[in-house]
């Protein structure tokens, strides 16, 4: 038996030698059932199957003698890989655990806990597991790139430049540690040095470059938020920009000067030289940095003039010119057609919310088409809207040109870009032009550039009584708000109790579920000194992650309030969030960023909120909101009086008493939450754009009466 064993090892081995890795497999498999506890034949085996893509068949083997590998270090690695290749990290981190503890130096297994932890962000961790490698292996380059990569990561820039410089001198040619010096020095914000280090590789050095930032610049998740265009060619601005802007949005505030001034300076330099930038992720992050609304208008021109000028030789190939064609027979039915192209529908809350919106629209004079950029589509994400639109159509999967001529086939009215604040915003639609009239549900700002939008629908109050709209292009405003608050769920009818929830029963809740990257510092600055004001009271955020929380909670330390006294939401199904959220006391609106999804959330199960209104369209939404929720008395125009209202209702509990029971009075008549009125609206608006679009008349600002007259409209 043992000879015969011998015989189908020695033969995998053979056939594996000469590239036949499945007739290897099969010996090696015949060797195993002769002998299913001998570790190297299982190893043997598990090593084909994954070679052969077969990483399940291959964790399994390696189960079936768990007890055996995780009695030796290098067994329990194997064993570890296996699990992490097929999902199971729990298990990973366990046999990794078991090889550590069998031998305290495994080079594979420190390095592998260290990219574990790396990927969690566990950076601490994952540095000493990098450091302890190099210490074992100093002349290994991945174990240099390994803790350059983890300082990197936890933004400790020069700390990662010195690891970089002595293995620069240790391995001159290796191009991944140039790249990884360029790239920090342009993280760090030493633009100038980086560009020029640049510069001085060679054809073959700047291609290798080009390629390692490509991968840099790459978001893990598909969906990531407003990345560039990945048609844009990295340099050392856009490098720094994309680190400063991911330290936002985990609220990491350290470099938030250096990056207000770095875009300042940038926007005045692009505007001096002519120079192109495509600036869609700086119009948001710009916000919470307090560019003003003339900068943030400048870097709207710059941007959107360099994505038309991209598109111009790449698409004109395949997309003529847009020219309003005679309409067809078939598509001739009178009505005014609308497309609206939206998130992502793999929610199910936005998919709800949206079929409420769809189903309200008057379809005897509307035609809605959809256009989803959801990935990898299923049915079910789309169903429920095909029975309220005229279409539904996937974009996900074509080009800009591609999706441009197939929206063009609808022979539409009007397009609204409704994905506009979302990962899946393409500004590359608009720019190729896919309809007579174009807009944006929403925007961030209060400047409407004459292109690629026609419009910007805004409302009495972000644009208010009194402003000079000169500036500001063709602004449509609507009689109460241009937010559409379309109610996705109920709370649920089981209201937990201020226990489960996680919150003391004695103390004034406020309340802040907002996305992080709209609280900036100055927000959280005056939340402190709230805090501070009303000892009683806690500060309730949401189930953020724990970069996001271990910073916030920092932060709240270094301006004297207590960690405990920031209490973040526990993940909990919507309909429970909700009901949860009945036990605020009131509602925290961020200054720069007003807080509309959360803010309408909490107005409708009746928690009031505060709010201050700025100068940009982005600051004044909360208070538009507000406003049509009757309660305008809660806007202030001041950062004094937005901490004076929040210290005045938080020391009379009389007072916020009676705000909560006149929420909850007005809410039946509130045209907040009359959706089918806004609706009405919203038609009203679209109609009066494309009928001047018929007639050839240039877009023009208008308002949308409670009861809109067509003819004088057009007029």
């Amino acid at each position: 038996m043992e000879n015969l064993h011998s015989t189908w090892m020695h033969r995998g081995t053979t056939l594996h030698a000469e590239g036949q890795p499945e007739r290897a497999l099969v010996a090696f498999e015949n060797a195993l059932a002769l002998a299913p506890n001998d570790l190297n034949t299982v190893s043997a085996c598990a090593t084909l199957l994954t070679a052969l893509a077969r990483p399940v068949a291959a964790y399994n083997i390696l189960l079936s003698v768990e007890a055996l590998l995780l009695g030796d270090a290098d067994g329990a690695a194997n064993l570890a890989i296996a699990a992490e290749a097929c999902g199971d990290l729990t298990r990973a981190r366990s046999a990794y655990q078991c090889a550590l503890a069998l031998n305290p130096l495994h080079l594979r297994s420190l390095n592998n806990v260290g990219m574990l932890a790396a990927a969690q962000s566990q950076w601490e961790l994952a540095i000493e597991c990098a450091r302890q490698c190099l210490a074992l292996d100093v002349n290994e380059a991945k174990h240099h790139t390994n803790l350059a990569d983890f300082l990197t990561g936890s933004r400790r820039y020069e700390e990662a430049l010195e690891v970089i410089a002595a293995a620069r001198k240790r391995f001159p040619d290796n191009l991944g540690i140039s790249a990884r010096f360029i790239a920090v020095l342009a993280f760090r914000g030493d633009l100038e040095k980086s560009a020029a280090t640049a510069d001085t590789l060679d054809a073959a050095g700047k291609a290798g470059l080009h390629e390692f930032l490509e991968r840099l610049m790459q978001a893990d998740d598909a969906d990531n938020k407003l990345r560039p265009s990945p048609t844009t060619q990295p340099d050392a601005l856009q490098l720094y920009t994309a680190q400063a802007f991911n330290a936002m949005a985990v609220c990491d505030w350290s470099a938030y000067d250096q990056l207000a001034a770095t875009l300042r300076s940038s926007v005045a330099q692009a505007i001096r030289s002519g120079q192109s930038r495509d600036w869609r992720d700086a119009q948001f992050y710009g916000l919470m940095l307090g560019l003003d609304e003339i900068e943030l208008a400048q870097m709207r021109d710059i941007s959107t003039a360099t994505i038309a000028a991209n598109l111009v030789t790449k698409t004109r190939i395949f997309l003529p010119a847009f020219v309003r064609k005679q309409l067809t027979a078939n598509r001739n039915d009178g009505r005014i057609h609308v497309g609206l192209a939206v998130k992502s529908l793999r929610d199910p809350h936005y998919v709800e919310a949206l079929k409420r919106q769809l189903e309200l629209h008057d379809a005897a004079r509307f035609a809605i088409h959809v256009y989803s950029p959801t990935r990898q589509p299923m049915a079910y994400q789309a169903d429920p809207l095909r029975t309220c639109s005229a279409s539904v159509v996937e974009t996900a999967h074509m080009t800009h040109a591609e999706a441009a001529g197939r929206i063009r086939l609808d022979q539409l009215d009007v397009f609204v870009d409704m994905a506009f604040d979302s990962a899946w915003c393409r500004p590359e639609i608009l720019a190729l032009r896919v309809a007579p009239v174009q807009i944006r549900q929403l925007t961030w700002h209060r400047h409407n550039p004459p292109q690629p939008c026609d419009y910007n629908l805004s409302d009495t109050f972000v644009h208010p009584a009194g402003l000079d709209l000169t500036p500001y292009g063709s602004v449509v405003r609507l009689p109460y708000t241009c937010w559409l608050a379309s109610d996705d769920s109920e709370a649920s009818a089981n209201r937990p109790t201020r226990a489960s929830a996680g919150l003391p029963e004695g103390a004034l809740v406020l309340c802040a579920m907002v996305h992080a990257v709209a609280i900036d510092p100055q927000t959280f600055g005056l939340w402190m000194k709230i805090l501070r004001s009303l000892p009683d009271a806690v500060l309730w955020l949401p189930a953020y992650g724990l970069a996001t929380s271990a910073n916030l909670v920092r932060e709240a330390q270094a301006a004297g309030v207590a960690a405990g006294r920031l209490l973040f939401a526990m993940p909990m199904p919507r309909a429970e969030t909700l009901a949860c959220m009945q036990h605020a006391d009131l509602f925290l609106t961020p200054l720069r960023f007003n807080a509309i999804e959360g803010m309408v959330d909490a107005l409708r199960v009746g928690v009031p909120a505060i709010s201050h209104a700025g100068n940009s369209m982005a600051s004044r939404m909360g208070g538009s909101v507000l406003r049509a929720a009757g309660m305008a008395d809660c806007i202030s125009e001041s950062l004094q009086g937005y901490v004076a209202q929040a210290l005045h209702l938080g020391r009379n509990a009389q007072a916020l008493s009676a705000l909560r029971q006149r929420l909850e009075s007005a809410k039946s008549a509130a045209p907040l939450f009359d959706l089918p009125s806004r609706v009405r609206e919203w038609e009203a608006a679209w109609t009066v754009m494309a009928e001047r679009a018929r007639a050839g008349l240039h877009p023009v600002a208008f308002d949308v009466p409670h009861y809109i007259s067509l003819e004088a409209a057009i007029k």
